[in-house]
C-alpha cells in the first residue's frame, strides 16, 4: 500500500483572523475555502515558504506542527485519481514587516490555485464558505488553540 500523499495547511493569524483562501483548481476542489498550502514530498518549511513565494508573492516562517494529521476525503493527484492524502497544519507567520490591508484580504493569490483569499474572524470561521470539511474542522481546532494561548495571542 503506497504512502499516503501529505498536504500542508497554514495556520496564520493576525489580529484575531485567520488567513485562508478560495480554491480554482482542479474543478473537484473551486471554490472551497481552506487553509491554503500544498503537497509535500521534501522539506516541509521550504515547501510552504517556496508556495506562498509563488502563489501570495510573500514568503512566511513555519513555526511548528500545530495539529496532529487529518484525513482528506476526496484527494485527487494531477491526473485526477483518487489518492488517500493527510492534511498536516503548521503554524506560520508572514514577515513581520509586511504591512497587509486584512480587510481586503492581502495578500492575494496569483490566481494560479487560489482565486481569493481572505482573513476570517476565529469566532466566525461560518462568515465564509463552504469550506473543505477537514479545514472547516482544524480551523476550528486552530481556533480553540489560539484563544487558549496567551503567548500566540501576545504574538499575533
Amino acid at each position: 500500500m503506497s504512502e499516503d500523499t501529505v498536504v500542508l495547511g497554514t495556520a496564520i493569524v493576525r489580529e484575531s483572523r485567520l488567513f485562508v483562501a478560495c480554491r480554482s483548481q482542479p474543478p473537484s476542489m473551486a471554490g472551497y475555502w481552506e487553509l491554503p498550502g500544498a503537497e509535500t514530498r521534501g522539506d516541509e518549511r521550504d515547501t510552504l515558504d517556496d508556495f506562498f513565494k509563488h502563489e501570495f508573492g510573500v514568503g512566511l516562517s513555519c513555526v511548528d506542527q500545530l495539529l496532529s494529521d487529518r484525513t482528506i476525503l476526496g484527494w485527487q493527484d494531477a491526473d485526477d485519481n483518487p489518492v488517500r492524502a493527510v492534511l498536516r497544519v503548521w503554524r506560520c507567520q508572514l514577515p513581520s514587516e509586511a504591512t497587509f490591508d486584512l480587510d481586503l484580504g492581502d495578500p492575494r493569490p496569483s490566481g494560479y490555485r487560489y482565486d481569493d483569499a481572505g482573513w476570517v474572524p476565529l469566532d466566525d470561521l461560518d462568515s465564509i464558505g463552504p469550506w473543505r470539511d477537514e479545514a472547516r474542522m482544524a480551523a476550528a481546532e486552530i481556533a480553540d488553540y489560539y484563544f487558549a494561548d496567551v503567548v500566540w495571542q501576545s504574538a499575533d
